[in-house]
């Protein structure tokens, strides 16, 4: 994930999650559209992974306004002894507009934390020839030993908060996502056991975001170079093609389960971004009582641009009738808004 503005609104998932203090300790650029920032810091001792893997996992990056510093961690607690749930974000809300900068969530590329100096890597998608928004400016400016402030998942918590992959029992994983999924993507490749089949497509700009993705799964990885097509064409009829309609094609009960489903929830500025994930509906409550709750032998992970994720959501819910429960969605931005 690059650059999105999902927010955690309930109280789960403000006591999982804990501002980290850090500082840039590395900056490696992967090509023109894609810098490699790490972050360290003995904070992350107190930073929560799935048993040291950490797939698709969210922060937020508090990218601070311009010309100002960045809000201390403190400003993130809350000291309200009334109402223990009040959240980190609420706390921030409450410092003056000016000061306490925006949030973009981001997805941790890998994390060290075993060593004496705990560091988690972190991707920023730059944009050489279009608009940047106030993320990628950052990503640009910054210098090894600037401050820096991650809200992520804290180990006291007992649970890593903000990883959506779930794929249960499924032997056959298909991942599917634009530039900015490609974090993600990698990250959860990297964590995929031996023995699971995988299909990874990415649709990219150019050939110049093309890297190494290792995995111990039977992986087949498809890298799909834009160039003059429409944001999100290739990758829409790729995904068509690996989950061909006939060959899932839904029986009388699935369809009806499929009609009544409920529309995903939209999240995000002015409710932009699609998520529609099995987790996310749980923690908010949205659950679909009809939904299986068993293991199927397929599972679709598809993220990137909110109007092509929604389009694929309806194709593979809808015509597919491929249960909800066995695919997650999200929408990290949406083409046309300054969200990055």
């Amino acid at each position: 994930m690059t650059g999105s503005v999902i927010a955690g609104k309930n109280r789960l998932a403000a006591q999982s999650v804990k501002p980290f203090p850090l500082s840039v300790t590395a900056i490696r650029d992967l090509g023109p559209r894609l810098r490699r920032v790490t972050f360290g810091g003995t904070s992350l001792v107190g930073f929560a992974t799935d048993n040291g893997a950490t797939w698709d996992l969210r922060i937020k990056i508090v990218i601070p306004s311009p010309g100002r510093s960045l809000p201390r961690a403190k400003a993130f607690e809350c000291r309200d002894s009334e109402d223990p749930g009040r959240s980190w974000r609420q706390a921030w809300l409450r410092l003056p507009e000016a000061e306490r900068g925006e949030l973009r969530s981001y997805t941790v590329r890998e994390a060290r934390l075993d060593e004496a100096y705990p560091e988690i890597d972190v991707d920023f998608v730059l944009h050489p020839d279009g608009p940047q928004g106030p993320a990628a400016r950052w990503a640009r400016g910054i210098r090894i030993g600037d401050p820096a402030l991650v809200i992520g998942p804290s180990a006291s918590a007992g649970q890593c908060a903000g990883i959506e992959f779930a794929p249960g029992q499924a032997r056959h994983v298909l991942l599917a996502g634009d530039e900015t999924a490609l974090p993600a993507i990698a990250g959860i490749l990297r964590d995929l056991p031996s023995g699971l089949m995988a299909e990874a497509i990415i649709e990219i700009p150019d050939a110049g975001m093309i890297q190494d993705l290792p995995t111990r799964a039977a992986a087949q990885v498809t890298w799909l170079e834009r160039r003059g097509h429409t944001h999100g064409e290739l990758l829409a009829d790729a995904v068509r093609r690996a989950v061909p309609a006939p060959l899932c094609a839904p029986g009388p009960a699935v369809v009806d389960r499929v009609v009544a489903a409920a529309e995903p929830l939209d999240v995000g500025p002015e409710r932009m971004l699609v998520w529609d994930t099995p987790q996310y509906r749980r923690l908010f409550g949205q659950e679909d009582e009809r939904a299986e709750r068993g293991d199927a032998p397929f599972y679709a992970w598809i993220a990137g641009e909110s109007t092509l994720v929604t389009s694929l959501r309806r194709y593979l819910v809808r015509e597919c009738g491929i249960d909800r429960e066995h695919v997650a969605f999200m929408g990290y931005w949406k083409q046309g808004t300054a969200q990055r």
